[in-house]
């Protein structure tokens, strides 16, 4: 998976709750729950929140001190964590 024009969105029936600074998602149709640190909740902001997965690399990449290789590749772990879970949608512009 390539950061180039995806889309991240929370999947249908997921809720997000912050607690502190950190969070947890809650899938309605299974009644599962992940849980996101602080930096990971950051990571989701920006990933489901911006235009482009891409474009949220690039606000983090300005706010942690990380190269963005290393940024990106953490990234996309997450997604692909939180889409193998259920949790997102991925897609193209």
């Amino acid at each position: 998976m390539s950061a180039s024009g995806l889309t991240v969105r929370p999947a249908s029936g997921v809720l997000v709750k912050e607690l502190d600074g950190e969070a947890v998602l809650l899938d309605l149709a299974s009644e599962t729950y992940f849980g996101l640190n602080h930096t990971a909740f950051r990571m989701w902001s920006a990933l489901t929140e911006g235009p482009s997965l891409g474009t949220a690399i690039e606000e983090l990449a300005r706010e942690y001190a990380v190269e963005a290789p290393v940024l990106e590749a953490d990234a996309l772990r997450l997604v692909e964590e939180l889409e193998r879970r259920g949790l997102v949608r991925v897609g193209r512009g």
